[in-house]
């Protein structure tokens, strides 16, 4: 390009300089002669992300998706999550990173924090991060995974559904790994318009955690890709993991780990029996007071797949407390959760090269 003759009256200032401070004037005059359109040299802005105004689910895919990808045993993470906080690697643990797609409390964002904390106790084990792209599960956002993931994504999002009294979340998994089929990306999507109601209850801290489960497998997985851990289903259902009947017998159970009989989709074959392990966390009603996530639960986590600890919240098998009457359906005081959410089941996988 050729450079545009000086101005006159630049021109006659160089003239009457001393020559270094001339040539000081004389570069950036050259620099910016050289450029036609000063525009055509600023840096592309990003478009700015315009929420949504109605936050729903993407529609389900009418056949399975399949991304690929690539995977690294030890990614150095500058932004170290929930399993060391501190950067570096995780040094061999288990990350659950939460995405808030629309902006929560300091306090409900605590929530979810201890519930994947709670989870992380039992889930302990690293797999190999994930660096691709990963479409979110909501409409209208951005990727849930663009980049590099240690080691599943949660997107969380508290808006409206159906307004108060109807459904209260919906959670599951939505892409999963094709070489564990265990989850990579999930979902948990709650009414902001019952979370009143919830911790009128002092359940919103369970619900948050039972939810969580369903994310990572928990009757959502059961029997996905090549497991078969759900039987009888027609029948007396129950569940076959190994280690879990090992931590069921130990709590006083006798036989096989029972699965939830009675109620709808959603309710039946995905929880725990309700009126045989009453409290326990994972089965589809929430009582009033401690819900632990106990040793049994941690069982059938390690029967999934996952690398997951031996341990668990202190538990007792209850003898005559409160439960599900499979006659009547009473379940005393407490939250029929299972009643009032959507669990998700995967809609693709991940292949890693």
């Amino acid at each position: 390009m050729l450079i545009k003759p000086l101005p006159d009256f630049s021109a006659r200032l160089l003239r009457t300089l001393p020559r270094a401070a001339a040539a000081l004037l004389l570069f950036p005059l050259l620099f910016t002669a050289c450029l036609e359109d000063p525009a055509e040299v600023t840096a592309p802005q990003a478009e700015e992300f315009v929420q949504p105004s109605v936050i729903q689910l993407a529609p389900t895919p009418a056949k399975w998706v399949d991304i690929k990808g690539t995977a690294e045993a030890d990614v150095d993470l500058t932004k170290a999550k929930r399993a060391t906080r501190a950067a570096g690697n995780d040094r061999g643990r288990y990350n659950i990173d939460l995405k808030f797609l629309v902006p929560v409390t300091a306090e409900q964002e605590a929530v979810f924090e201890t519930a994947a904390g709670r989870w992380e106790r039992i889930i302990i084990k690293d797999v190999p991060s994930f660096t691709g792209t990963v479409p979110s599960a909501f409409t209208g956002f951005p990727p849930a995974v663009d980049g590099t993931l240690d080691d599943i994504v949660i997107e969380i999002v508290l808006a409206p559904i159906d307004g108060p009294g109807g459904i209260l979340g919906q959670a599951g998994p939505r892409f999963v790994r094709t070489s564990d089929f265990l989850t990579l990306s999930g979902v948990m999507f709650f009414d902001v318009d019952d979370l009143a109601f919830l911790d009128e209850l002092d359940l919103f801290d369970e619900v948050i955690v039972h939810e969580m489960g369903h994310v990572l497998g928990v009757g959502t997985l059961w029997d996905a890709g090549n497991r078969d851990l759900r039987k009888d289903e027609d029948t007396n259902p129950y569940f076959a993991g190994k280690k879990a009947n090992v931590f069921w017998n130990a709590e006083g159970g006798t036989n096989e780990l029972p699965v939830e009989n009675i109620g709808g989709p959603g309710t039946a074959l995905s929880h725990w029996r309700e009126s045989v392990l009453r409290n326990e966390l994972m089965t589809g009603f929430l009582n009033l007071g401690d819900n632990p996530l106990s040793r049994i639960t941690a069982g059938s986590m390690r029967d999934l797949g996952y690398g997951a600890a031996s341990v668990g919240e202190r538990y007792d098998l209850p003898k005559g407390a409160p439960g599900v009457d499979p006659k009547t359906g009473d379940r005393g005081p407490g939250l029929d959760i299972a009643a009032r959410e959507i669990t998700l089941g995967p809609i693709g996988s991940v292949t890693t090269e």
